[in-house]
């Protein structure tokens, strides 16, 4: 039973070489990791060794790795605007338009539209007004 207050804090237990890939990700997915001998609400280890060539660089991830152009693409994205409308709003061509939407799917890892305004919300790239 957990009787600390506040966030919780994740041990990542990982050894070889993805161990430092690992802790990287984890950190730029904004995790709160435990520092050497801090107690952690949660281990984390492995299911399988992570060689270098299968861990996957997340620095693409990162909201830094959009360019303001392609946050501002996502916004409209976001409010189900076409790729027409937002050419006319931005004052660009549709091709343009295109051109940032393929840089965001492939920063964000996804190939539709609706798939990249989710994953967009889930990384806290854009936000829903209400």
């Amino acid at each position: 039973m957990r009787t600390r207050s506040g966030p919780l804090t994740i041990r990542i237990e990982a050894e070889g070489p993805g161990a430092a890939e690992l802790l990287a990700l984890a950190e730029s997915e904004g995790l709160l990791l435990a520092q050497p001998g801090e107690e952690a609400d949660l281990v984390a280890r492995p299911a399988r060794a992570l060689a270098p060539e299968t861990v996957r660089p997340r620095g693409e991830r990162r909201p830094s790795a959009l360019s303001p152009r392609e946050l501002e693409i996502l916004d409209y994205l976001l409010d189900g605007w076409s790729n027409a409308d937002i050419a006319t709003a931005l004052g660009i061509g549709v091709r343009t338009v295109r051109f940032h939407l393929e840089g965001i799917y492939d920063k964000l890892g996804v190939s539709k539209r609706g798939e990249a305004v989710r994953e967009a919300l889930r990384l806290g790239l854009v936000h829903l007004e209400v």
